[in-house]
């Protein structure tokens, strides 16, 4: 078959149109490049949270780990020292690590000073024996780790010589090699759920003795996961949403483009569209041989004659007991049929897609798979990868070794392969967002080496003078999620847990936009973060950044609270400080007079637990309702001024009978008990309720008055939008009109917290429930109130709302269901009588069926 004509660029690097899958496995993606922003220094002095722990202090120059635990010892820790590896060292890792560990009798943390030696010093290969042995503290470790629930005791901190910026500011950057560190410890968290991280990168300027003194101020003062310390600053980093530059320069029939990989997955995808659009050459390579299906007929196999093949090998390997290793063997020859369809095909349909064997990671096979090139290399494309999906214990430095030398040392080698070369029009390495925020369990050494991947282009793009590189060569490192169904996946529903997928066509737009832009340095495709999600790791989020769907996960993190004590799947108690002057709507509810925590947002504070306890692989689990609540309402009041009050909140779920989820949950202040409730969950979602509005403003119906002022309890309708209500001459319901709210006007936080529950129209209904019970409550003849404006009460009415003053002690409501839509529009509510039961509806039609997106049965003031 003939090439067909290249096409031109614009047609080449148009937007796909996508038709994405309804369920959400598939979204759009958005490009982010991440900047360092100087953040809050921390108060002066060590943390507090050091006196009496145990801590390892691994690696670094001598004179380093000595002012590190000299700052430690004097903080009240006890600091134990793992020497770094002697010269040449190969082996005797474990058997260290765990000498070390049994002396010390326990471990609540390591400080990692890795590799402190510059890139000039340390070399291409200086990283492995002091990673090897970093691997090893934390398996020693594991035992212990992995069972301890106390959320606030455990701790990695690894040490970078990024120049103080994460590698993202116009500096030096010392050591490259210290992003397999910090990738690292990103993807701690998913191996030992309550290990908290703090990566802290600092600068070649800085003395031992300061290094000692910031480490002890950074540790167990949590939040961002990543630190830096510049010129006396202190930085995090902060994504923000970018589009690349234009297009620079586009590939020409005949350039040639080299790739590690490629014979497969996302790879060929791309070495395909470059061949077809362009009319280029692509050069992809993989360590084995070109498949010979005339040596391995299975290879041609169609995928029935393969299914048929691959069975019978499987039966015959139980009867021989060698499952684990047939299976091993498929997937390879799995592997190679792919790569022989892809290059077959290509041939085929006339793309110059040739394939070269080449083992990236060794130099002189990289030094001729470049000159397969010939003089027309326009592009070097660094895609080969290898992940092995073991948790840590697993991990032997054979699987750790090869997964990061093909990622970091397959870069290095490509680099000074080009290194006499005319500069080219591209150099892109793929990553992944493994390193940028933490692989799936297993993937420790995958998301190392790919965060060092990102920290390695930075150095190779970096303007000036750098530690160890000969001249400047700008690199694109793409940083992708997973692709749909295509690439290195072991478990695709399983990746869709932590964010969805990209689409293939989608992927390849974005990627040949970023080829030919003329840019360097790390981009970063996002799309919706999944419910995998763990307290540890919600923290590292920074909450100031332009990410899709910040707005949930600053709402989990408001939410969350400080974690305490944490079983996944089971339970978490956490604290939470609440401050009067951070809380308008404190200001707003009064009991007794005094500002107090509204009832609703107590209510948001119990639901919100629920979703950190659910049952693994919960996901399919929706919230139903809430039982059983009781509320001490004397215990809201956090009183004048910018009063605290500090709750502890816990949370415990358990099958039901019936095949529900329970959550039972209770906030406690200071050791009394505030409120309690349990959540239900169940797997299927009700359908829409559909209801006929009961009639309204008949002729009779009266205004309800407010609450009077200094009453029991109380609302100013300063940042709740207060609700007029009346109520049936005849039948006697109360009704009312609740408008959305804003938790903007009712909590100061940037960004503003959403909620789950809708606030105002809660807090409305029960301010309604409480002018229907109230003693001496009844149709008072005023004007109700509207909107923020309150009319007063008539005297009899105020006499009895301030006798009750006192009286009233508890809130009980037996059942609360709410649709997720509740809070997206007004509210009509219908209560009976005694303002025992209610029902919310979205208005609609007179007369017409409206949805019921609100129900509370038994509400009682006690």
């Amino acid at each position: 078959m003939t090439l067909k004509e290249p096409i031109t660029l614009a047609e080449a690097l148009a937007p796909p149109v996508v038709d994405y899958p309804q369920d959400g496995s598939v979204r759009p993606v958005r490009r982010h490049v991440w900047e360092p922003v100087e953040t809050a220094a921390l108060p002066p002095g060590a943390a507090p949270g050091l006196r009496g722990r145990s801590i390892a202090v691994v690696g670094g120059r001598e004179a380093t780990a000595a002012a590190v635990a000299a700052a430690l010892t004097a903080a009240g820790a006890r600091a134990h020292r793992l020497a770094p590896p002697a010269e040449g060292q190969r082996g005797g890792f474990a058997e260290a690590a765990a000498a070390l560990f049994a002396a010390a009798g326990r471990i609540d943390g390591i400080v990692d000073l890795n590799l402190e030696e510059p890139f000039d010093r340390s070399g291409p290969d200086g990283w492995e024996a002091p990673f090897r042995q970093t691997v090893a503290m934390l398996q020693a470790c594991f035992a212990d780790w992995i069972t301890e629930t106390d959320a606030v005791r455990l701790f990695y901190l690894p040490v970078t010589w990024l120049g103080g910026r994460m590698g993202f500011g116009a500096d030096r950057v010392e050591q490259p090699l210290g992003g397999l560190w910090a990738g690292l410890a990103k993807g701690l968290p998913r191996e030992v759920p309550n290990c908290n991280i703090r990566i802290l990168d600092l600068t070649a300027e800085h003395s031992a003795e300061e290094i000692g003194e910031l480490v002890s101020r950074e540790l167990y003062r949590w939040g961002a996961f990543e630190i830096g310390h510049h010129g006396g600053r202190r930085y995090s980093l902060r994504a923000r949403h970018a589009q690349p530059a234009p297009p620079v320069r586009a590939l020409r029939p005949g350039d040639t483009v080299v790739m590690s990989g490629g014979g497969r997955g996302i790879g060929h995808a791309l070495a395909r569209s470059l061949a077809e659009e362009f009319g280029a050459r692509v050069v992809v390579s993989g360590r084995g041989a070109v498949p010979d299906p005339a040596a391995v007929p299975a290879l041609a196999f169609d995928e029935r004659e393969f299914r048929r093949y691959r069975d019978e090998r499987l039966r015959e390997a139980v009867a021989a007991r060698r499952v684990p290793q047939v299976r091993g063997e498929l997937e390879k020859l799995a592997q190679e049929r792919e790569l022989w369809a892809n290059l077959v095909s290509a041939r085929e349909d006339g793309l110059r897609i040739d394939y070269v064997q080449c083992d990236i990671t060794d130099p002189e096979q990289v030094a001729r798979l470049v000159d397969e090139a010939g003089d027309r290399l326009a592009g070097v494309v660094h895609n080969a990868g290898v992940d092995v999906p073991v948790r840590l214990p697993g991990k032997t430095e054979q699987i750790v070794s090869l997964v990061v030398r093909v990622k970091v040392g397959g870069f290095l080698n490509l680099l000074r392969a080009v290194a006499d070369r005319p500069p080219l029009a591209f150099f892109c390495s793929v990553g992944s967002l493994t390193g940028r925020w933490g692989g799936m369990v297993g993937q420790l050494d995958y998301g190392a080496a790919n965060e060092a991947l990102s920290r390695l282009g930075l150095w190779a793009s970096q303007d000036g003078e750098q530690s160890g590189r000969a001249r400047r060569t700008p690199v694109s490192t793409v940083c992708w999620p997973t692709w749909e169904r295509l690439g290195m996946i072991t478990n695709y529903e399983a990746t869709l847990r932590y964010m969805s997928a990209v689409d293939v066509r989608e992927g390849l737009y974005h990627w040949k936009r970023e080829l030919f832009s003329g840019g360097s340095g790390e981009s970063t495709f996002i799309g919706d973060v999944g419910p995998a999600m763990l307290p540890s790791v919600l923290r590292g989020y920074q909450q100031d950044t332009g990410l899709p769907g910040i707005e949930r996960l600053a709402a989990s993190r408001y939410y969350l609270g400080e974690p305490l004590d944490f079983r996944p799947y089971a339970a978490l108690t956490t604290e939470h400080l609440l401050t009067a002057g951070e809380l308008p709507c404190c200001d707003d509810f009064r009991v007794g007079g005094e500002p107090a925590l509204p009832v609703s947002l107590c209510l948001e504070y119990l639901r919100a637990a629920g979703d950190w306890v659910l049952p693994e692989n919960g996901d399919q689990l929706r919230f139903a309702e809430l039982r059983d609540l009781d509320v001490d309402l004397a215990e809201l009041r956090v009183g004048p001024g910018r009063r605290t009050a500090v709750l502890t909140r816990h949370a415990e779920g358990r099958w039901a009978p019936d095949g529900g989820w329970r959550v039972a949950v209770t906030l406690e202040r200071e050791g009394r008990r505030l409120a309690t409730a349990e959540l239900v969950y169940r797997a299927e979602e009700p359908p829409p309720e559909l209801a006929v509005l009961p009639p309204t403003g008949a002729l009779g119906a009266e205004d309800v008055a407010p609450p009077a002022p200094g009453g029991a309890l109380g609302w100013s309708g300063h940042a709740f939008r207060l609700a007029a209500w009346q109520r049936d001459a005849v039948g006697g319901r109360l009704y009312g009109r609740a408008e959305p709210g804003r938790t903007a006007d009712l909590l100061l936080a940037s960004p503003a917290p959403g909620s789950a529950l809708p606030l105002n129209q809660l807090e409305n209904l029960l301010r309604a429930a409480w002018l229907a019970q109230a003693p001496g409550a009844g149709a008072a003849g005023a004007s109700g109130a509207s909107g923020a404006g309150a009319a007063g009460a008539s005297g009899a009415s105020a006499a009895s709302a301030s006798g009750a003053a006192g009286q009233v002690r508890r809130l009980t409501v037996e059942r609360l269901s709410v649709a997720p839509s509740a809070g997206e529009g007004a509210v009509l509510l219908v209560g009976t009588p005694d303002g025992r039961d209610w029902t919310g509806y979205h208005p609609v039609e007179l007369f017409e069926p409206c949805p019921v997106v609100l129900r509370v049965t038994g509400l009682r003031h006690h």
